[in-house]
């Protein structure tokens, strides 16, 4: 798996280079997420990424010539600790914190209601590379505050 944080523009580094230390590093923790799209399978791929002091995961599949993302915490049990997706195997996830499994084929989708992953639309996919706003990604990062995976 291949992660790369995109580099800030270089009027923004300027910019940030005069700003005090503690904007720059507000700044700089949430930046845009890129995937390598041949990095991605039919199979899926779990990204960690930390932006602030969150952890974060998201949930990547190849979908032809594109990706379906997803962040991998539960729509319908989110705020439990224990509220993200394994994977079985088979085409199957499970919830971590009701049981509830489902197939893969819904990751990312707009039909992925209830007990799925919350589904990620705003991506784009450019020259062979996902890319995900860092934007998004702080606005999300509420829903992993009291997430223990990585514990």
């Amino acid at each position: 798996m291949i992660l790369i944080a995109c580099n800030a523009q270089k009027a923004e580094e300027a910019e940030l280079a005069a700003a005090p230390a503690a904007a720059a590093t507000e700044r700089a923790d949430w930046q845009d997420l890129t995937i390598e799209l041949d990095a991605l399978s039919e199979e899926p791929t779990f990204i960690d990424y930390t932006g602030g002091t969150v952890p974060m995961q998201l949930i990547a599949v190849r979908d032809g010539d594109g990706a379906r993302l997803a962040l991998n915490t539960c729509q319908s049990c989110g705020g439990s600790p224990y509220a993200w997706f394994e994977y079985l195997g088979d085409g199957v996830l499970e919830c971590q914190n009701c049981g509830l499994k489902f197939p893969l084929s819904t990751v990312g989708t707009r039909a992925a209601n209830g007990c799925n992953p919350v589904t990620v639309t705003e991506f784009t996919v450019e020259n062979g590379v996902v890319t995900v706003p860092g934007a998004l990604l702080e606005r999300e990062s509420g829903r992993f505050e009291t997430w223990k995976v990585f514990d």
